[in-house]
């Protein structure tokens, strides 16, 4: 963040930070046409390779979070598939609602579906699946933007633009970890990355730039040990002894959980190709493709486990989520001048993410003590097909003194999402009972599919997809030397749910030299996505029958909106979100070496999709399995069912504002430095909360409290950055210093049980220094001083359900729960 260069003011180059001048960044983010920063309709920020290196993150998005503080890393539990892949939140609404362009193409997303917490229902773009190696810059809009590049872009748009150099390279090798663990299992983390990165000159002025980039880390954790007491009541991970006494092992090693960033590997690469064909046109293709494996603990179950056959486990078992994913993206086009005075581009762009998910070192109980130990419990696949045409020029219209800007393009796009089931031993009942034992006091049916994670049986599986075509319309015209005012248009027809109409209205006023106003006015909206129109899974687990003290099987499923269970529970297609975005902000440049802008914004979302979990257990569960009953759709078997299903939810409004600032001072044989201020103040609320289609009893409402605080309070409402870059001769060093207000988890039981994470100051630095050889050298860490959220209330602790550990910090934090992160790396540039 110290050295980016910000597009909503005047932005200074390496060069230009030791010279002591400024210059102004181009971007093509917002624009349909190379516009200089400082110009802009709309607030961009830019951050350079260099910036993303001096974060010391391994992965495109955490460098992201580290430098903006209008993206954060979602809090929140994430359920275990969140842990492989967290999302990135923009402003604070879902990361389904931030648009992600690869060299300002349309990036496919992934084919997971988020279980936990903020993220539940987000199957956004993952950006650790493109080698942050291979990029050049970033640009991130900071403004709703569907009626320039469609669905998605109601937070605003992250372009990433490839590298394009045609002569040099550079290869760094670097080594990570964490400096703290709890307790004897995980590793700190302890990992490293390997990157080469060459640029090669085709023909006269093409280029073919390439990139390779491995990535492997081991697991982090911060789980304690297992209590021997909750809730004033014993926690045995063994049965009694037969004369009633606990068993000896209990007062042996209670580190039995693992929690922290799992264990992975990620192999990259990727190209960035140009080459003229005449005078007048140019071939473009670019590449990404990325393999990735991750292994994330799930929860312990203990020997005297509901969900363990003792014989089998005598120490009980920690099993382990696997993912595989192979994630590609390939895009080619032609662009020329002069098609009847058209400059023109046409393109075609296909991207896929094949996820195989798994877990180890379990059990399905219902095949008793032969049951295998390794499960395959699903395989997803998301691809989109984009075709696009884009065409722009100037006219003049004898209006006005400058030429009106007109672009116009349309779009053709194919997805299609594919779930497919996992093996028959994930999801089988194989019939076997458990004899009766301390645990079961009488003999009872074992629980079927593998314990651990959820699974996809044949009946839940199949291949969906949709198509949309769309037609845009941009104009800009400089009305005065003062006042330029930009129009946009769009239409989208989608073959699910129909017509989507957005439109875009910006104003820029330069009242003086050193003073810009600008503001914008637009609607826009999310389409629902494949992923949560059709993703389906079924887990399970013990439930108590109140009237006879009696465990229960419990069914939960995650189920499509067209699923009979889902539907006869009030489930209905989807529709898409809709947005009202509102911004004003000014420019302000008063010094030759100072830069200020601040936005403020208002984004309602109409339609927000939030899931609902409807159970046949607790105070509604009579409601719920009557209604199930009545309409067919599962066995009166004496077994609970449920489902969780996406629903359009609640209007909800965002309010906020984006400060940036930067002074560049010199300090003469002594270097200069950039000191550096990025705010984010946000606030979030419920206007309408849409009511239920049916009555589902009284513990069923439309919004669950814990829902209300995900979007509310979960978020910080100020984020601060505070940052210096020095840099001197060969040497560069950064200090930032980050600030997070208060965040909150809610629980469904009430305030009292409610987590809160107070207010915590971050320090991060990066030293490098590049000999005259051209090798290079860098160290640093974030949050040196290893600073963790609040470990949860006593009260909060005894309200889990599952095993809890101590100690058990919250996951409220938005800055996550591992602690202090340190790297060293190598590099070497030709």
């Amino acid at each position: 963040m110290v050295s980016s260069i910000l597009s909503t003011f005047p932005a200074w180059s390496e060069t230009a930070q030791s010279a002591g001048s400024s210059t102004d960044a181009v971007i093509v983010t917002g624009t349909r046409s190379s516009v200089r920063a400082s110009k802009s309709l709309s607030p961009v920020a830019i951050f350079t390779a260099k910036d993303l290196q001096r974060t010391g993150q391994t992965n495109l998005k955490n460098a992201i979070v580290a430098l903006d503080p209008s993206a954060i890393n979602t809090p929140g539990y994430p359920g275990q598939l969140g842990f492989t892949t967290k999302s990135m939140s923009l402003r604070g609404l879902g990361a389904n609602e931030t648009l992600v362009l690869v060299n300002g193409k349309r990036r496919h997303t992934m084919s997971s579906v988020f279980y936990g917490g903020a993220m539940q229902g987000q199957s956004p773009v993952d950006l650790d699946m493109i080698p942050m190696s291979a990029v050049d810059h970033i640009e991130i809009l900071k403004d709703g933007a569907a009626a320039q590049y469609g669905s998605d872009a109601i937070a605003g748009v992250v372009n990433i633009i490839l590298k394009s150099s045609s002569h040099g390279g550079s290869i760094d090798v670097g080594y990570n970890q964490y400096g703290w663990s709890v307790g004897p299992l995980g590793d700190y983390g302890k990992g490293g990355a390997l990157s080469y990165n060459q640029g090669f000159r085709l023909g006269r002025d093409g280029f073919l730039n390439i990139t390779a980039e491995f990535v492997g880390n081991q697991s982090t954790n911060y789980a304690g040990y297992v209590p021997k007491t909750q809730g004033g009541n014993p926690v045995l991970l063994y049965p009694l002894l037969p004369n009633g006494q606990q068993d000896p092992r209990e007062n042996g090693n209670r580190y039995r959980q693992i929690s922290g960033s799992p264990e992975s590997e990620r192999q990259s690469i990727a190209y960035n190709l140009e080459v003229p064909l005449s005078e007048k046109i140019r071939f473009y293709s670019t590449a990404t493709y990325s393999h990735r494996t991750a292994f994330v603990a799930a929860w312990y179950r203990p020997s005297n486990s509901q969900q363990n056959i003792m014989s089998v486990y005598p120490e009980g078992y920690l099993p382990t989520d696997t993912t595989e994913d192979h994630d590609f993206q390939f895009t080619s086009g032609f662009r020329g001048d002069n098609l009847l005075g058209w400059h023109w581009d046409g393109s075609v762009n296909y991207g896929r993410n094949n996820s195989s998910i798994g877990i180890q070192n379990t059990i399905n109980n219902s095949l008793g003590p032969d049951s295998p130990h390794d499960f395959h419990l699903q395989s997803l696949a998301n691809s989109e097909l984009t075709a696009d045409f884009d065409l722009r020029r100037s006219f003049r219209t004898g209006i006005f003194k400058n030429p009106v800007q007109v672009a116009a393009g349309v779009e053709y796009r194919f997805q299609q999402y594919e779930v497919d089931a996992g093996e028959w031993a994930a999801w089988a009942d194989g019939g076997y009972i458990n004899p009766a034992s301390s645990v079961f006091p009488t003999p009872t049916p074992a629980l079927p599919f593998a314990s651990g994670l959820g699974a996809t049986s044949p009946s839940q599986a199949g291949t969906h997809s949709r198509m949309n075509g769309a037609f845009y319309l941009d104009l800009t015209q400089k009305v005065t030397d003062k006042i330029t005012v930009g129009l946009s248009g769009r239409d989208e027809q989608y073959s699910d749910f129909g017509n989507a109409l957005s439109g875009k209205a910006s104003v820029r006023y330069q009242v003086t030299p050193w003073l810009a106003l600008r503001g914008s006015a637009s609607n826009g909206f999310h389409a629902p996505t494949l992923q949560q129109e059709y993703f389906q899974s079924t887990a399970l687990y013990y439930s108590i029958l109140p009237s006879t003290n009696q465990l229960v099987q419990s069914y939960t499923n995650y189920a499509s909106v067209n699923n009979p269970g889902a539907k006869a529970l009030g489930a209905t297609p989807l529709k898409p979100e809709t947005s009202h975005n509102f911004s004003v902000g000014f420019v302000l440049t008063p010094l030759k070496r100072l830069d200020i802008s601040l936005d403020a914004y208002r984004i309602d979302i109409f339609n927000q999709i939030v899931p609902i979990s409807v159970s046949g257990a607790g105070v509604s569960g009579a409601t719920v399995l009557d209604i199930l009953h009545r309409a067919g759709v599962v066995p009166d078997d004496g077994r609970y069912y449920g489902y969780t299903y996406e629903r359009n939810a609640a209007h909800t409004r965002a309010m906020g504002m984006d400060l940036q600032a930067h002074y560049l001072t010199s300090f003469g044989k002594a270097g200069t430095v950039l000191w550096g201020v990025m705010m984010n103040q946000q606030q979030h609320q419920i206007m309408r909360v849409n009511p239920l289609n049916i009555n589902l009893g009284s513990g069923v409402t439309a919004l669950y409290r814990s829902q209300i605080g995900n979007i509310t309070a979960i978020y910080p409402r100020n984020t601060l950055r505070l940052s210096a870059t020095w840099n001197k001769d060969g040497w560069s060093t950064t200090v930032r210093v980050s600030r997070y207000s208060k965040t909150q988890l809610w629980s469904d039981r009430g305030a009292a049980y409610d987590q809160t994470v107070a207010p915590a100051w971050l320090v991060d630095f990066d030293v490098t220094y590049t000999f005259s050889n051209r090798i290079k050298v860098s160290f640093g860490g974030n949050n040196v001083f290893n600073h963790r959220p609040q470990v949860l209330s006593r009260l909060a602790q005894g309200a889990q359900s599952l095993l809890q550990v101590n100690p058990n910090y919250s996951y409220a934090s938005a800055y996550g729960l591992d602690g202090g992160y340190f790297y060293g790396r190598v590099g070497y540039s030709w």
